[in-house]
């Protein structure tokens, strides 16, 4: 009897227990919740048709990206359109899916300032189609616990300062340039056999590859230093561009490298110049030039025939 009253017992305290612990649930749920909202920025990437940022690297003039067809593109300042890679669109779409809250930094207008998501914030405005689907600024930033980096930001309609983690600033606050294609060459080194130099007087040379090693004239060269140098150019870049160079100046280049590739044939990149401008092109970017003289851009790629080659003085250090 006693062990029938015991179960007995026990049942009704767990059922008690569920009980309890349901009313706890269902009020957690009902008045309970978080005092800030989940996401900032709710979008369907592949319905997103174009993008206006208002960057303080432009001191808030407009950087317009949008969809043409298949492609996206972006405007520049002289009204050109150029196309965006899809590396960079697709980083630029998913880091507005990472605007996550952490917490709330302040609820009101008057502090906007403090946090830079006033007028002096970087404004970022999503469409899809002629629909506003998000409104957001993004303001300072601030190192918030020991490597973390936190940033301020604010959506339109929302007087409320949130902090969210990292810097989210760094795919936004740029001028149209940045979202170009900077390649100037991008092919797989693996399948190149033939670099031929033209340079000024007696200075050209061909570097050649036979079997698993290079040579010119013959002369098999230091395969540390075509290494370095073939990895360089593979996947090369720069920021720097020229738009609508000058006839005068593309009338006859000064330096040209013709790369034979088994993948896309022959790759022709050409350095024009006058006494004070370089205008660097490559066939397989045909449409974008770069400003050769930019940091000395130019000699990364027209290299001398003894920049293959072993200096004497680390050939002394060797046999020391």
């Amino acid at each position: 009897m006693i062990n029938k009253l015991s179960t007995k017992t026990l049942i009704l305290i767990f059922v008690v227990l569920l009980a309890v612990v349901a009313i706890f649930i269902i009020y957690d749920s009902s008045h309970g919740e978080r005092s800030f909202r989940n996401t900032l920025v709710s979008i369907d990437t592949a319905k997103v048709t174009s993008i206006n940022i208002y960057p303080k690297a432009t001191h808030h003039k407009e950087v317009h990206i949008f969809k043409e067809g298949n492609y996206w593109k972006v405007k520049l300042t002289d009204g050109k359109d150029v196309e965006i890679p899809k590396s960079k669109i697709n980083q630029l779409l998913s880091q507005l899916l990472l605007f996550q809250p952490v917490g709330v930094a302040a609820q009101s207008k008057d502090k906007w300032k403090e946090f830079q998501v006033d007028t002096s914030g970087t404004r970022v405005e999503v469409y899809q189609g002629s629909n506003n689907t998000a409104d957001i600024t993004i303001g300072k930033f601030t190192y918030h616990r020991p490597n973390n980096m936190m940033t301020y930001v604010r959506v339109g309609g929302d007087d409320n300062v949130y902090e969210v983690l990292g810097f989210m600033n760094f795919e936004f606050n740029h001028n149209a340039d940045y979202f170009r294609d900077d390649h100037v060459i991008y092919d797989n080194l693996n399948n190149w056999n033939k670099l031929s130099f033209s340079y000024p007087g007696d200075s050209s040379f061909v570097l050649t590859k036979l079997k698993n090693h290079w040579e010119i004239g013959g002369q098999r060269v230091d395969s540390s230093n075509a290494a370095n140098y073939l990895n360089t150019i593979s996947n090369l870049t720069d920021p720097n561009f020229i738009d609508d160079p000058p006839e005068s100046l593309l009338r006859k280049a000064k330096y040209t490298l013709t790369i034979q590739s088994s993948s896309l044939g022959g790759i022709t990149v050409a350095a024009f110049a006058d006494s004070s401008r370089m205008a660097v092109n490559s066939t397989q970017y045909p449409d974008t030039y770069f400003d050769g003289k930019k940091n000395n851009f130019w000699k990364r790629l027209f290299v001398g025939k003894k920049h293959f080659f072993k200096s004497k003085k680390s050939i002394r250090r060797k046999k020391s």
